[in-house]
């Protein structure tokens, strides 16, 4: 018991308001409905004596009940009292199971908004498939698992109550014999099933988020997969992180079902053990109303009993889903909170603005060298700016850390003259991104540009203009579905360059006073990628771009190229003030035949 209080109470935190107060109305009611069971026991209890001795029945107010002919009615209605339980548990079961439901949604919603408002340092250490598998699979355990049976536990007491009391004014004997037996079987129900539900249950959750996240990494590299021929490697792994997985479930249904084959022991037990005191006491008499008391008494506490301690193995077994759960949305409201009160955010003005890095630096946790360190550099409003260097500079970081996603651990940025931290949720309004790699979900092309999963909220003209931006429209016209075709999972149904330039369709969607462009044209023919460029060129004055690109080509006119040599900006100025001054950049630049002499070659050659 102590254990379903110690998960119970932090669960019922998550919930929303007025929950508590359903709770509580449910936990009222269901007790409530162990008043019928100690009404009718407290009259079979009543009745059984006289039916065993064939002695005559008088009962206050109501008199000889066997010469009134009233044994039979009093029957009757203990059957009905009985039937009326059934019916009104059922009557609130539907109700609470519906709440419920109710409540799983809005546990699900606080852990994924947990999730969105987590740091981004933090989420890369988290992996997909588990993210997923707590978001949906957790939070349904963690209510059928947990939050359900518990609050059954309330009518099951109830009912207890009620069958002890009966006992304790019928027999005070064989009910205190009955409680000190049946007090012996939980504690060993106790000591040895509930320790082991608990193990299985972190076994269950573990190996469950490992099989998950497997599959999810062979789905990702299918075509690998299936070109290298490591399709039965792959199903190797799968099969032994699933067998272990069936294993712990398997043994979760067993740990479950033994307390029942227990309990009907231990009924059995208890006649003999209640009939032989009876004997004892008062004869065969005695023993015969002794066993029949304790097997009306029975016939509710052992069922009773069991379901308290399926309540108990389902508790235990799903604890460990549940305090994952418990334990994000708590981070989660910690940052939401720790952010709304040490950095309350306010708009940007409308003009577009100004980057300033002062001092910047940001170490990765657990890394022996700073990622980024000390730069301190201005991106001007309108410009088209460019970060190059080799894998590794601090490009990516570099990038993360303007579109606000990252913070940094030393120094700050500014934007038109405002903290970022500040004003994070307008800056970020207005930032049109595009990854090297393009996400897409299993929808129409326009609702992957506007990145919509409601139809509804897609606006097809600004769809169409970003095309035609990105240089895909007339290519998807042409096509059966046009923009309303799907795409398929991942975009599959694309070409890798169709789904770069869908990319870039997206981040031009909302008209971003900066777009940030990370590899953003690596997979473009040549042609597509002069094109793309143009498009992006003329957006130069009103939009900020920045781009982060090994192609040189791409950012040959950019204003200000910086370069990145160990999380440092070791130069930065124009294309060619910087092949002068970094050796490195300037055989990249020659290789990719753009060089001051190289084009002046070039020009000379054409004319």
């Amino acid at each position: 018991m102590n254990s379903i209080l110690k998960v119970l109470g932090p669960l019922l935190k998550t919930l929303p308001e007025g929950s508590r107060r359903f709770l509580t109305g449910y936990a009222v009611a269901s007790a409530a409905l162990a008043l019928l069971d100690i009404v009718a026991l407290g009259l079979v209890a009543a009745l059984l004596p006289g039916l065993v001795s064939g002695q005559p029945m008088v009962w206050p107010v109501l008199g000889d009940i066997t010469e009134k002919g009233l044994v039979l009615p009093l029957l009757i209605f203990i059957c009905l009292l009985i039937v009326l339980k059934g019916i009104l548990a059922v009557m609130l079961l539907r109700f609470a199971t519906k709440r419920f439901a109710r409540h799983e949604v809005a546990i699900g919603d606080r852990l994924f908004a947990a999730y969105l408002a987590s740091p981004w340092e933090k989420r890369l250490g988290r992996n997909s498939a588990e993210i997923v598998r707590s978001v949906d699979v957790g939070v349904g355990i963690t209510v059928s698992g947990v939050l359900m049976p518990a609050m059954t536990l309330f009518g099951e007491l109830g009912t207890m109550v009620a069958v002890v009391v009966v006992l304790f004014i019928a027999q005070p004997l064989i009910a205190i014999v009955t409680m000190l037996y049946l007090g012996l079987v939980a504690l060993l129900l106790a000591k040895v099933i509930s320790p082991r539900a608990v193990a299985i249950g972190r076994q269950n959750r573990e190996w469950s988020n490992r099989t998950a996240k497997t599959l999810y990494e062979a789905l990702g590299a299918l075509k690998e997969i299936t070109l290298a021929d490591r399709g039965p490697e792959v199903q190797e792994q799968v099969h032994g992180t699933r067998t272990k997985s069936a294993l712990a479930r398997a043994g979760a249904i067993q740990i479950s079902q033994i307390p029942r084959y227990v309990l009907e022991t231990a009924l059995v037990v208890g006649f003999a053990l209640v009939g032989g005191v009876g004997l004892l006491v008062g004869g065969p008499a005695g023993a015969v109303s002794a066993i029949g008391l304790f097997a009306i008494a029975g016939f509710r506490l052992i069922p009773s009993l069991t379901r308290m301690q399926a309540v108990q193995s389902s508790v235990n077994t799903s604890a460990s889903f549940a305090r994952q759960v418990i334990e994000d949305i708590r981070e989660g409201d910690e940052e939401m909170a720790r952010q709304s009160k040490e950095r309350p955010q306010h708009d940007l003005a409308d003009a577009p603005a100004d980057i300033v890095l002062q001092d910047v630096s940001f170490s990765y946790p657990g890394a022996q060298a700073p990622a980024l360190d000390r730069i301190s550099i201005r991106i001007p409003a309108g410009s088209h700016v460019a970060f190059v260097g080799s894998s590794g500079a601090g490009k990516s970081t570099m990038v993360d850390i303007l579109l606000g996603l990252l913070e940094p651990t030393a120094g700050h940025i500014e934007v038109g003259g405002e903290r970022l931290e500040f004003v994070l949720t307008s800056w970020r309004k207005r930032i049109g991104y595009v990854p090297q790699e393009v996400s897409l979900f299993d929808a129409s092309v326009a609702q992957n540009v506007a990145l919509a999963w409601d139809e509804s909220k897609v606006d097809r003209e600004r769809v169409e203009t970003a095309l035609r931006r990105a240089q895909l429209l007339d290519t998807l016209l042409a096509r059966d579905g046009g923009i309303d075709a799907v795409v398929g999972e991942r975009g599959m149904a694309l070409s890798g360059g169709q789904r770069q330039r869908l990319g870039i369709a997206r981040a031009l969607y909302d008209n971003p006073q900066v777009l940030v462009m990370d590899e953003a044209t690596s997979a473009l023919d040549t042609a597509t990628e002069a094109a793309v460029t143009k498009a992006i060129n003329e957006l130069h004055g009103n939009v900020t771009v920045i781009t982060v690109a090994h192609r040189l080509a791409t950012i040959r006119h950019a204003d200000i190229v910086f370069f990145m040599r160990d999380g440092e900006v070791a130069a930065y100025g124009t294309f060619d003030d910087v092949v002068a001054r970094v050796p490195d950049f300037a055989e990249q630049a020659a290789l990719a035949g753009l060089t001051p002499q190289e084009l002046a070659a070039d020009e000379r050659s054409e004319a």
